[in-house]
């Protein structure tokens, strides 16, 4: 795995140098719309949005943006993630990847990784936006590792499935926030896509918290459930966040990482779903 893992890295060198239900569904048990909590981060005003599914092929698959110039988890058996080296950081797909720090009105905070989905639009895991007891950030911080002088970046707004603050349901272990700036015009940011199957080739790119950088593995999907897929791809503490990405789709994510299975020997992510390619799709460009 690790030579195949150091063959993808090589490979992108070298191309690159108030509800409370919150789904609702039709007969067919099918998601119809997904309400999405959300919050001002200046005001602190909390508020509700129901978005619309859509099987619109254009929103469940939508293009990564390079511009010119710019270029709880487990280990499974040996660690087999590999440092993303420094002078691949500014390219992409690592030039859209960063650390998020939340911080809670009870003074405590978590600590994972996010990415660039939209100029100045973020996803990471849902359970990195909601504290243990329940409660949306009072301040977000996205900043990019080794980015010279580019500042931290201030969290405006915070959207996450009502769902998942309701319920705490791994099924919508997902969210997404904006940011005071349009970074993703300089930085590029990831597209994603709803076409994932077994066997899929993914990787997992995200910030470790012990070893303090950029780490990404490689492996294999191997089980596919309703909102999540599970994957033979190394990750640890500060991953959760990470785009799964499927590198031969022009760095479009398939799933955001969130957990690790340890029965199962695999670790875990939300995958793009309808609902959540729907919210992705509306949250861009706002």
């Amino acid at each position: 795995m690790k030579r195949l893992l150091f063959l993808l890295v090589a490979v992108s060198f070298t191309i690159l140098m108030k509800d409370n239900l919150i789904a609702y569904a039709n007969e067919d048990g099918k998601e119809e719309s997904i309400v999405m909590l959300e919050k001002d981060l200046v005001t602190g005003e909390e508020t509700t949005e129901k978005i619309i599914t859509s099987d619109d092929v254009d929103v469940l698959n939508a293009n990564a943006y390079q511009p010119e110039g710019a270029s709880p988890n487990i280990i499974i058996g040996d660690d087999e993630r590999a440092p993303v080296p420094d002078m691949l950081l500014s390219l992409m797909p690592y030039s859209a990847i960063g650390r998020v720090r939340t911080t809670f009105p009870d003074g405590s905070g978590k600590l994972g990784t996010g990415f660039l989905f939209g100029p100045n639009d973020v996803a990471t895991s849902g359970h990195v936006l909601l504290s243990n007891k329940g409660e949306l950030p009072s301040n977000i911080t996205f900043w990019f590792q080794n980015a010279g002088p580019i500042a931290d970046l201030r969290g405006t707004q915070v959207f996450i499935p009502e769902e998942y603050r309701n319920k705490q349901s791994q099924d919508y272990d997902w969210g997404v926030f904006h940011v005071n700036t349009n970074i993703g015009n300089n930085r590029g940011y990831m597209g994603w896509t709803s076409d994932v199957s077994v066997n899929t080739v993914v990787q997992v790119i995200g910030f470790d918290s012990v070893q303090n950088r950029m780490l990404l593995a490689g492996g294999q999907v191997k089980e596919i459930r309703n909102n999540t897929i599970r994957y033979n791809v190394d990750a640890s503490d500060g991953q959760s966040g990470s785009p799964v990405v499927n590198r031969v789709l022009d760095n479009r994510i398939v799933a955001i990482h969130s957990s690790g299975i340890p029965a199962a020997l695999l670790n875990q992510g939300n995958k793009v779903t309808p609902s959540m390619a729907s919210v992705l799709n509306r949250y861009r460009n706002e």
